[in-house]
């Protein structure tokens, strides 16, 4: 019976975990696709005759300000203070411009999903200038910093928690060396040190701040308030999770908190960055957390492979990692195809774009990775496992040789901060779109201009009668929606043009690829006609 009932919890505790794991990434935040400005006004590049008393900058989803500056002629700038924000369009108030030149409108904004946005527009007063200074200058110490706190932070969560789901799996925290006892606390440390630094960094790279702003607290506020605060948060309690099933006796204990741990860290990388705002979000962020597991699973076991093979205690660990590697990979290699699927845009991007260039970079590496663990696996596994001479040494040396392969692997990814997916840079490019609405009390003719690099979309509505002859009514409003992207309610009243046909001449959407659309017609104070249909922006 004693059995039996052991044998019933066992059962139960992935069970658990696997809730644990969709409760998490059901509470993780919906989040969109990677902020682009999409429409300014002036546009950019402009001659006005008069210096223009507002601006406005147009995204394709909701932003937040974050710095605002007006760069004159003559070099000097002025922060600009008096931002008013509505759906996805920034109004600005200018203030005086008297002297002619040109004018630079320096923007910075942070997306849905926790990265700064940022770049400059410009427009002539008069006369244009002959040269303007550009105010969004990278800077390369910066960047440096992100980058390495990025590395370390991957470094600290990958190998320091998969070093702790292996020793609660294998039982051996009475056989742990006092070096290993040292350095997976360590590693454990850095990681959460570099969380706290990448969030700090967030913050500054978000107001373009030089690093002194780390020793301030507006940086932080900042940093606090996007999806990376959320990340930083999971990522701690993932690391707290591991550190006390390192310290647990029990070994029932150590695998409840190193599972717990493990599932954490997926939620923690899935609930901020380029991966997890990919459309459709529900498939994007299971992607990212089934591949950030099987990451901490794979990469997590070199160092305690190591560390067992220079004190001979390797057997269950090896037979164990041997046992489950083909399954590890196999969710490794589905999340990332998913993963690919929902940031290209197209297979050219795979060698056109900078994102592409450092996915080729990651793969061809991580093909070098595999080929070494078939090696291992297929040769030297074995013959260690019968004892055969000089094979824990070789084996030793390969296992060396592929963590270096790691901190390659994952050097190179911490790179993806600086490069947004092809599909954040996708523009929709189609052809006019037309559609037709027919019930028993109206006809109506839909006619969509998708926009240009000179004017945004135009929606033109022609309203009938039953008879065709046209309809009278007082006012038009034409809702746009997506509820699958989460996308809430966008609403543009329409201008009469003509006697049948109403117009939106600033359409502002988000690059989806298809709107649900409600036409509101007010007949009279006593009557009002709803019409839907469906706008698919990639029809022919």
């Amino acid at each position: 019976m004693q059995t039996q009932s052991l044998h019933r919890q066992a059962c139960c505790h992935p069970l658990l975990v696997l809730l644990i794991a969709l409760l998490l990434l059901a509470w993780v935040p919906a989040l969109h696709a990677h902020a682009s400005l999409v429409a300014s006004k002036p546009d950019s590049g402009t001659i006005l005759a008069q210096s223009p008393r507002t601006a406005s900058l147009s995204f394709n989803e909701s932003v937040s300000p974050l710095l605002m500056t007006l760069i004159r002629p003559d070099g000097s700038s002025e922060e600009l203070g008096d931002v008013l924000m509505q759906d996805q369009r920034l109004e600005l108030a200018l203030p005086p411009m008297e002297t002619e030149g040109t004018y630079g409108l320096s923007w910075r904004v942070i997306s849905a999903d926790g990265h700064p946005v940022g770049g400059t527009l410009t427009f002539a007063i008069g006369t244009p200038s002959a040269n303007l200074m550009d105010s969004t200058r990278s800077n390369p110490v910066r960047n440096g910093l992100i980058w390495l706190a990025r590395l370390l932070g991957y470094l600290g969560l990958f190998t320091g928690i998969g070093w702790v789901v292996y020793r609660a799996l294998t039982s051996t925290s009475n056989q742990t060396s006092a070096q290993q006892s040292r350095l997976a606390p360590r590693m454990l440390a850095l990681g959460a040190i570099a969380l706290l630094l990448n969030l700090g960094l967030v913050g500054v790279d978000a107001l373009d701040l030089p690093l002194s702003a780390l020793f301030g607290t507006t940086a932080w506020k900042t940093a606090v308030s996007t999806s990376m605060g959320v990340a930083v948060l999971l990522g701690w309690v993932a690391l707290a999770c591991a550190a006390l099933s390192w310290q647990a006796r029990s070994p029932t204990s150590q695998k409840w908190l190193a599972a717990l741990a493990l599932t954490l860290l997926g939620a923690s990388l899935a609930s901020s960055g380029h991966a997890s705002t990919a459309d459709p979000a529900c498939l994007s962020r299971l992607s990212v957390w089934l591949h950030v597991v099987a990451l901490a699973l794979w990469m997590g076991s070199f160092l305690p492979l190591a560390y067992a093979l220079e004190q001979a205690q390797e057997s269950r660990l090896l037979t164990l990692f041997s046992r489950w590697i083909p399954a590890i990979l196999l969710v490794l290699i589905l999340s990332g195809a998913a993963l690919i699927y929902v940031q290209f845009d197209q297979l050219a991007s795979l060698w056109e774009s900078r994102y592409g260039q450092v996915l080729s970079a990651k793969l061809i590496l991580v093909l070098l990775l595999l080929a070494l663990g078939a090696y291992n696996r297929y040769r030297l596994t074995q013959a260690v496992l019968q004892q055969r001479s000089n094979a824990r040494q070789a084996l030793r040396r390969v296992v060396r040789l592929e963590y270096v392969l790691v901190v390659l692997i994952l050097a190179v990814a911490a790179l993806w901060r600086f490069t947004p997916p092809p599909r954040a840079l996708a523009q929709l490019v189609s052809p006019t779109i037309s559609s037709h609405i027919h019930t028993e009390a109206v006809r109506a003719d839909l006619l969509y201009i998708p926009a240009t690099a000179q004017r945004p979309a135009i929606l033109t509505v022609s309203l009938y009668e039953p008879d065709f002859s046209p309809l009278k009514a007082q006012e038009v409003e034409v809702i746009f929606s997506n509820p699958q992207a989460g996308v809430e309610s966008i609403t543009f009243p329409a201008k009469l043009t003509r006697q049948d046909q109403w117009e939106v001449s600033n359409v502002e959407l988000p690059h989806l690829a298809s709107w649900d659309i409600r036409i509101q017609v007010l007949i009279s104070d006593f009557e009002r006609i709803h019409l839907d249909s469906t706008l698919d922006l990639q029809a022919n």
